[in-house]
């Protein structure tokens, strides 16, 4: 008789393993504790963090608490108080109701739970060690709950290696309470680091004044609206401030936070084509809508849901942004509207406004290459300029193949056009501009880093505290590129010089796109990396299509080309030059 290769499981390895799926890493624990509190009521709530969470993990409400039999019932597996039937499934109105979260950190972690309820003379402190209880004994204690977490993944090393430096999950513990935050603007909430202070938010009545509070600085805009049975409340940041990446944009079903891709599409759709690829704007997005109309059910951690009628969310979602889009003074430029942030971070009844340049972002608006265009005649005859120090110098450039055509005029406010015996050539202005600037750049890189330009004052951005972190990590590579960072707070970056060849630019929007550049070019190597950063700067650094062009500033241009390899293309890959031979244009004017 054969011995059977099917067994159950250990209780503690089926912990170990439940563990794994809903406790990544030390956020995991500071969402589902959070969660609880909340559950239980609460009112104020308190995070304390030790070595980004991997130490320590406490958290302190002033919730309902739990009586004698309740607090060692509750790490049971699959205890609950939120499910009675299935059909429940279909009501679930609370944040934690599978009675997994309490259990499975217990199972790899040492776990201190205090805890009263208002109507007991004494409260309770029960101590678990890898899901065992240790300890049980009457304590005296507040009202509320107070759970510690220490040593956690002490018992499952190999998790521990997936964890990143301390900084970074202390950022991600920030960022599970923000998320939580958000959407209870009637809960304080505090969070201590390593003995520090980094967060503190008090109570509000709207969610847009959270909002405010965690976006001091950012120009919001607030829109309600419902379609469907589908209610939607949407506080965004303009466009121009958009960052790359979702990581500043949070998103809620029922008050709980859900990364759903339909959500950010309907957002970039509600924006109308004004958001850059990959960015969207800092704020949130919550809707509403019956529970049986979503499934929150099918994540672990609860991140993710299923709609019933997706595409009513859709359309709803759109269409309240749109509003929000469209009737925010910032979509109409510089107005005399109020401000839509008072003192204190607070929204107003307005829209927001858009308050114009900053001073630290009027600096001159840059010629071809930095050399103002010098006067120069027409026609082949014209006296052969200087050439200009660029990588990758084009064998063309000694018949002067582009200085000798004749200028023609300027098409569009896009378009170059140009002559020579044999076709109408003409040239996309920006695509020819970022093409010899490219060069430039890549030839600055090769000897060390990109010249800076200092801003009068820091230009500070607004992020979650993940994306805070994830942004500081790359202070080096940016400071190459001539973008100096540095951390500023908890969820703030300082950018305190820009790109010279692009000074002009939006700091926000170069810091966003050459992030994103990075960040894409990581699997390839090095220099591949390099020219994606390097487009990115030469794109902000050139003149724009629908800018009128001199015939000397035109000219200047033609002089560059010539001192450089176009290969056909501007560093995006569209073509920079399109000919037209004089026989085709004959033959299609019945002259040929």
């Amino acid at each position: 008789m054969t011995e059977s290769r099917i067994r159950v499981l250990d209780r503690i390895v089926a912990d170990q393993i439940a563990a794994g799926e809903v406790v990544e890493r030390p956020a995991s624990v500071v969402k589902e504790l959070v969660e609880n509190s909340l559950d239980a009521g609460a009112t104020r709530v308190q995070v304390e963090i030790d070595a980004g969470g991997i130490g320590r993990i406490l958290v302190r409400d002033n919730g309902r608490g739990l009586g004698p039999d309740e607090a060692q019932l509750a790490f049971a597996r699959h205890a609950t108080s939120k499910l009675v039937a299935i059909e429940d499934l279909e009501r679930v109105a609370t944040f934690g109701f599978r009675g997994e979260a309490l259990p499975s950190i217990a199972s790899v972690a040492r776990v201190s739970l205090r805890t009263r309820r208002r109507e007991d003379l004494a409260g309770l402190h029960l101590e678990l060690v890898a899901g065992d209880v240790v300890g049980r004994r009457e304590t005296g204690c507040p009202v509320g709950s107070e759970l510690e977490v220490t040593d956690l993944f002490f018992n499952t090393p190999a998790r521990l290696k997936f964890l990143k430096r301390e900084s970074t999950e202390a950022g991600h513990c920030a960022e599970a309470l923000v998320r939580l935050a958000l959407v209870r603007p009637d809960v304080s909430f505090a969070l201590v680091s390593s003995g520090r202070r980094v967060r503190e938010l008090s109570r509000a009545e709207k969610s847009e004044e959270r909002v405010a509070e965690l976006f001091p600085d950012e120009p919001l805009a607030v829109a309600r609206g419902a379609e469907g049975g589908v209610e939607v409340l949407a506080v965004l940041g303009p466009p121009h401030r958009a960052r790359a990446g979702a990581g500043s944009l949070y998103t809620y079903v029922n008050g709980r936070f859900v990364r759903d891709r339909a959500m950010l599409k309907a957002v970039a759709q509600g924006f109308g084509g004004t958001l850059a690829r990959g960015s969207y704007p800092a704020g949130m997005v919550a809707i509403g809508l019956p529970p049986g109309g979503v499934d929150v059910n099918v994540h672990p951690q609860k991140t993710e849901v299923r709609f019933a009628d997706p595409g009513a969310v859709y359309r709803a979602v759109s269409r309240v942004v749109a509003e929000l889009a469209g009737r925010a003074v910032w979509a109409r430029g510089v107005g005399s509207a109020p401000p839509a942030v008072e003192a204190g971070g607070r929204i107003a009844e307005t829209p927001a406004t858009y308050e114009g340049p900053r001073p630290d972002r009027l600096v001159p608006t840059p010629r071809f290459d930095g050399h103002p265009a010098r006067p120069m005649s027409r026609g082949p005859a014209a006296r052969e300029p200087e050439r200009l120090p660029f990588a990758g110098a084009s064998s063309r450039a000694a018949d002067r193949a582009f200085f000798s055509m004749r200028y023609v005029g300027q098409a569009r406010g896009t378009y170059l056009i140009f002559e020579d015996d044999r076709d109408l050539v003409v040239i996309d202005q920006h695509a020819a501009h970022e093409r010899i600037t490219f060069e430039r750049l890549r030839a600055e890189l090769a000897k060390g880093r990109l010249a800076s330009q200092r801003l009068l004052t820091p230009h500070h951005v607004d992020l979650g505290p993940a994306e805070a972190e994830r942004i500081a990590v790359l202070e080096a590579p940016l400071a190459r590129l001539g973008l100096e960072i540095s951390r500023s707070g908890p969820d703030r970056i300082a950018i305190r010089a820009v790109p010279a060849a692009a000074g002009s630019a939006s700091p926000d929007r170069l810091l966003a796109e050459l992030v994103l550049a990075l960040e894409s070019g990581r699997e390839d190597s090095g220099g591949a990396t390099d020219d994606k950063a390097l487009a990115t700067v030469a794109c902000h650094g050139s003149i724009r299509a629908g800018r009128a062009v001199s015939e000397e500033e035109a000219r200047a241009l033609l002089a560059q080309m010539d001192g450089v390899d176009l290969a056909g293309h501007c560093p995006h890959g569209r073509p920079v030059v399109a000919r037209i031979p004089w026989a085709e244009i004959d033959r299609r004017v019945g002259r040929g």
